[in-house]
């Protein structure tokens, strides 16, 4: 599911755990991608393929612009947290066309900076993409804001 918007809010800690607001228009899109391993149990005599689900996997793709503002701009946080390891969470509000309010969804979980990416091209917007993948054995999961 790739979210991109106006009424999209995406929160992330910054390396000292504070969870730090990017600006409006700072993030161009999100990857919340979901899928489960899955595993072929077929008997011999069964006349299709069955499959149950193994572990859930939750990698998360983020692509956004590059902004140095103190103390929430997408490079300060990301780099930051990128650079000392940390386990950051993310919180991500999709707003049903407004501002996200409560009961809107909302995908949280525990994450680890896999890759930080800055793209810089001469003439154009210094862009980034980072990706983040779970860092503890409990699912990121929906919830409502």
């Amino acid at each position: 599911m790739a979210l991109s918007g106006d009424h999209v809010i995406v929160k992330m800690d910054d390396s000292g755990g504070t969870l730090r607001q990017f600006a409006d228009g700072d993030i161009r899109s999100i990857d919340l991608g979901q899928q489960y391993d899955q595993f072929d149990v077929t008997g011999f005599g069964d006349e299709v393929h069955q499959f149950i689900n193994g572990q859930l996997q939750a990698p998360v793709g983020i692509e956004g612009y590059l902004t140095t503002e103190s103390p929430s701009g997408t490079h300060t946080v990301i780099q930051g947290a990128f650079a000392a390891g940390s386990q950051v969470t993310l919180e991500v509000q999709v707003g049903d066309n407004a501002a996200p309010v409560a009961s809107d969804p909302k995908y949280s979980g525990e994450f680890l900076i896999g890759s930080y990416r800055p793209q810089i091209m001469t003439g154009g917007a210094v862009l980034f993409t980072a990706t983040l993948k779970p860092a503890t054995g409990d699912a990121p999961a929906w919830g409502t804001v």
